[in-house]
């Protein structure tokens, strides 16, 4: 469809404005109007009736591991007492035996999945250290397939040594020359964490990385990142960062829990993008990040989940529902981010591109700003869209992927998963 109307909506872009018997009429991908049902209805125009459903800004995922997507099942090959060894005896052993074809079906389902909860944008930060040479495009493949848009990036450190370090930093930096001025697809420079790059690596990281190459990284995700920086003479991970000449306003900086007054100062005076992942961090059991001390943040899953609206529904449980700007946080600053990077997306607007999640909530008690974080908290529940629009594109409606062969996909992505399986415990 080229041009089509979606009628009888509850529409808001979660922070500015919201409409009852609302209407969005979108053409060649954009969206056009944006008014009451009653003004906006054409009779010559496809017009898809949402019967009251709330629409919602396409949600993003600012902090995500597709890599993790067929993760589920796996045993850890050694104890799991601490957050090092949830690395070593899970994730790292994971990542080492991904190759080309689990690379790819693990995005593909990752992305699935997202979409199904409305995620139309999502930041990867991908590891894959026995095949990294042109891992970033066949995640970008999977990007495009789906159709949803995408930050790339690969987690640089220094486990399998300088002559690696080499290669991976080949792969994020020529990613992201080629990919610039990519309206769907661009590249960051990503770095595992502080205590998997030593200082020579952190050296030769800075002397290669083009100054406007943002990096994406966890930091002050677990103590033992913030002991690491301490014992080299810093104040912190965030004073390391800063200290290398790496951290800027778009810098990506993942948990920010364990962190130095002087982090805090540093992420106050430079304000680099601050992503918080309350699920993963109950999971590895690694603290809170602290929301009196960083005020402005974001919230990614960390490839716990695609499921954004249920991370938000977590975060606000565990916070005992204290939570001073929730629509800011899922709605406002995400809207912003995406703009750093796609300027004519993010937002929920007259000229942007399409980008939209339908819920299946139709509210049956008042609705307004002032009360909508609770509609999504309660009635919402991070369930699965109704249907999630991508560039004015359906990508999925009523339970079904609109744009690919799914279970053909699924059979695939069971035969990927086998091998990948197989390979972990051998």
């Amino acid at each position: 469809m080229t041009k089509y109307i979606l009628i009888n909506a509850t529409i808001t872009d979660g922070f500015s404005f919201l409409i009852k018997d609302g209407a969005i009429e979108i053409e060649n991908g954009r969206i056009v109007c944006i008014g009451k049902s009653d003004d906006l209805w054409q009779t010559d125009v496809e017009t898809i009736d949402l019967q009251g459903r709330l629409v919602l800004p396409g949600l993003l995922n600012p902090h995500h591991h597709l890599y993790s997507a067929l993760a589920t099942g796996l045993a850890p090959i050694g104890p799991t007492t601490n957050f090092k060894l949830i690395l070593e005896n899970l994730w790292w052993h994971l990542d080492k035996t991904m190759d080309a074809e689990s690379i790819y079906y693990s995005a593909i389902h990752g992305l699935i999945q997202s979409v199904k909860y409305g995620v139309t944008t999502i930041f990867d930060h991908h590891a894959s250290m026995n095949a990294v040479g042109g891992s970033l495009e066949l995640i970008e493949k999977a990007f495009r397939e789906i159709g949803v848009k995408g930050l790339l990036c690969y987690e640089i450190s220094d486990r399998m040594g300088e002559e690696q370090l080499q290669v991976q930093l080949d792969e994020n930096i020529n990613f992201w020359n080629t990919h610039r001025q990519d309206p769907h697809i661009q590249g960051m420079l990503g770095l595992h964490a502080n205590f998997t790059l030593g200082e020579l690596s952190m050296a030769m990281i800075r002397d290669r990385k083009p100054e406007v190459l943002p990096i994406h990284i966890h930091c002050g995700e677990d103590k033992a990142d913030y002991q690491y920086c301490v014992d080299y003479g810093y104040d912190g991970p965030v004073d390391r960062l800063n200290k290398f000449g790496l951290l800027s306003k778009d810098s990506f900086l993942a948990h920010c829990i364990h962190l130095s007054e002087k982090d805090y100062e540093l992420i106050r005076e430079i304000q680099p993008v601050v992503i918080s992942n309350p699920e993963s961090n109950a999971n590895n059991n690694v603290g809170v990040m602290d929301i009196l001390k960083i005020p402005k943040y974001v919230l990614g899953t960390d490839g716990m989940t695609g499921n954004i609206l249920g991370t938000m529904r977590s975060h606000f449980l565990q916070g005992n529902g204290k939570i001073d700007n929730p629509l800011d946080i899922q709605f406002r600053w995400p809207a912003e981010l995406i703009q750093r990077f796609f300027p004519d997306a993010g937002a929920l607007k007259v000229g942007k591109r399409a980008d939209l999640a339908i819920t299946n909530y139709i509210p049956v008690t008042d609705i307004n700003l002032d009360n909508l974080f609770y509609h999504l908290i309660f009635g919402v529940q991070g369930q699965p869209m109704y249907m999630t629009i991508a560039d004015g594109i359906i990508l999925y409606k009523d339970g079904a992927m609109q744009t690919i062969d799914e279970q053909e996909i699924i059979q695939n992505v069971k035969n990927a998963v086998r091998k990948l399986h197989k390979n972990y415990y051998e």
